[in-house]
């Protein structure tokens, strides 16, 4: 029987989490599901984990990249590889509520046209207990969109119409960071997404995250920044909103504030860093210690 959602999980050393993703998986209440699982040439026991849930339950499918080509790459590879309609993506480090799948697919089948469908989720520590419910993630106001709209709104459990996606043009394999940001995007051009306020999903913060620490905060902020502009692009915004949509957003003065951090003195760079010390104090300040410490 053709599974009715495909899990989609990348995997890069996560040995000592991934079992637990896996579970997460394999324990829900909904069970018409497959968990397609890629890694992208791990150095850690992690690839022995996944294979020896793969042997024993046929609805994993395993593959293993030739070279490590980044999670982009890896995430794009995975889509095509998947079999249902729909498709959700679940960190290696993270985990699903046991009824994550039954309540979005409930949904879907309220709503068969709905192009995507997010879920509020848990904030968790590196040990996966939840601390609290993730403030920004909330319903998109209506008469709006998510890229006019940011504050960071969607994000995990996020479930897609998987073909329509492809049409779409996929992930966009040029960037390494902030590529839930890209699906985001490209899944409201598609057309209307919901949003589930029950938290399902549970993500695990740890200093070793893809978006903790100076250096990587700003690639991911970077990354945004430019997703944001093809999103502009493909929408045809010009004119002042184009401008709003590219300069308020707290990511964009993330960008602001980095790229004046990594960038000689000049006097024109004094103007961001000014909008960013006025709108983010806090955040400007620790990025001009780190700055100076180097």
């Amino acid at each position: 029987m053709k599974p009715t959602i495909s899990l989609l999980m990348c995997n890069y050393n996560n040995e000592p989490f991934i079992r637990r993703a896996i579970e997460s998986v394999l324990n829900q209440t909904y069970q018409n599901f497959e968990l397609v699982i890629t890694d992208d040439c791990s150095t850690d026991n992690s690839v022995e984990i996944i294979r020896e849930y793969a042997e024993k339950d046929e609805r994993i499918s395993f593959y293993k990249q030739e070279k490590n080509g980044g999670y982009g790459q890896a995430l794009y590879d995975t889509i095509l590889r998947a079999k249902a309609d729909y498709a959700g993506i679940i960190d290696p480090d993270d985990a699903l509520e046991p009824d994550a799948l039954e309540i979005m697919i409930g949904r879907l089948n309220e709503k068969p046209k709905l192009a995507g469908l997010y879920s509020q989720l848990w904030v968790c520590d590196e040990n996966l207990n939840p601390q609290k419910i993730q403030e920004t993630t909330r319903k998109i106001p209506k008469a709006t969109t998510y890229l006019e709209y940011g504050r960071l709104a969607m994000t995990h459990f996020f479930v897609f119409d998987r073909l329509k996606f492809i049409d779409k043009g996929n992930i966009d394999r040029s960037f390494r960071n902030a590529l839930d940001q890209d699906w985001y995007y490209k899944v409201e051009e598609i057309g209307e997404v919901d949003f589930v306020e029950k938290p399902l999903y549970y993500y695990r913060v740890s200093p070793s995250g893809l978006s903790q620490g100076i250096k990587k905060k700003y690639i991911t902020a970077k990354d945004h920044h430019e997703i944001r502009k093809k999103a502009v692009k493909r929408r045809n915004v010009s004119g002042f909103k184009k401008y709003r949509i590219l300069t308020d957003s707290r990511v964009d003065l993330m960008y602001k504030k980095f790229n004046w951090l990594a960038s000689e003195k000049s006097p024109m760079c004094i103007f961001p860093l000014i909008e960013c010390l006025i709108k983010k104090p806090r955040s400007t300040v620790q990025a001009l210690i780190g700055k100076l410490k180097k």
